[in-house]
């Protein structure tokens, strides 16, 4: 099975769409997400054993999370290019190495399905299933999908290999900081039509997630609560972090990731 409702394309046909109709709270400039870790550590060995890199004809271009041995949950916009789903082939994620391109273990996707109300601004999860169970030892587990948001202020790691600054390159060794949760009705005071599906995570000046990232983990007391989904402006501005809601489609997920 494998399924695509919209693309990346779509999201930046949504960004103009919402510049005459959206308003923000208090006064403040409206600002719109773009799709995509800043001012990170290194990981250690078995620190994020859920962690994934995902991979495009071998190469890493998101994250995702193992939430059992046989599945992965990551943002749709992962597993689509354009208006076209990838093709099954060419997807693919490795498990329990803290570098991008080496060691761990590395599974192909027998399928991919999207959630079918994902458009620019909502819903933006998917999930793999594995062409092979992996195999659970220290270095690779899953993690539990939260059912309830992070309240606003509550400290959430997040970890990727994605971009280290605006114009540079995915690094290969795994990163992880700490961000602040925003539920979705506090973000909505920071950022134009942010739906129920969303939760947001602030940050100090170059810190944050960046392209790479989309799809990785946001973690919360050993529960998955986010899914990478995008940043405003810049990488690391003083907006926060966009991440799709664990707790809101967990439901969907599990309903998905039978068998």
């Amino acid at each position: 099975m494998s399924k695509a409702i919209g693309c990346k394309l779509l999201f930046s046909i949504g960004l103009i769409a919402l510049l005459h109709c959206a308003q923000a709270d208090d006064d403040l400039p409206p600002v719109y997400p773009q799709p995509r870790i800043l001012g990170g550590a290194n990981a250690n060995e078995r620190q994020f054993p859920y962690q994934v890199s995902l991979h495009w004809g071998g190469a890493h271009v998101c994250g995702g999370s193992i939430i059992s041995p046989s599945y992965i949950v990551t943002a749709a916009h992962c597993l689509a290019r354009g208006y076209m789903t990838l093709p099954l082939s060419y997807i693919s994620i490795r498990a329990g190495s803290r570098l991008a391109n080496k060691g761990g273990q590395l599974r192909q996707a027998e399928w991919t399905y999207i959630h079918p109300d994902y458009n620019p601004f909502g819903n933006d999860i998917g999930v793999v299933k594995l062409s092979k169970p992996l195999e659970f030892n220290e270095n690779v587990r899953a993690i539990p999908l939260a059912f309830e948001d992070p309240p606003t202020g509550a400290p959430v790691v997040i970890s990727g290999w994605g971009r280290t600054s605006n114009n540079g390159t995915v690094v290969n060794q795994l990163q992880y900081t700490t961000l602040t949760a925003l539920t979705s009705s506090d973000c909505r005071r920071r950022l134009v039509a942010i739906p129920d599906s969303i939760i947001c995570f602030e940050h100090s000046l170059g810190h944050g997630a960046c392209r790479g990232d989309s799809g990785g983990p946001a973690v919360y007391q050993d529960q998955l609560v986010g899914i990478a989904n995008s940043v405003v402006r810049n990488c690391g501005s003083a907006n926060p972090d966009t991440y799709t809601s664990a707790a809101y489609h967990a439901e969907w997920v599990r309903e998905n990731t039978q068998g």
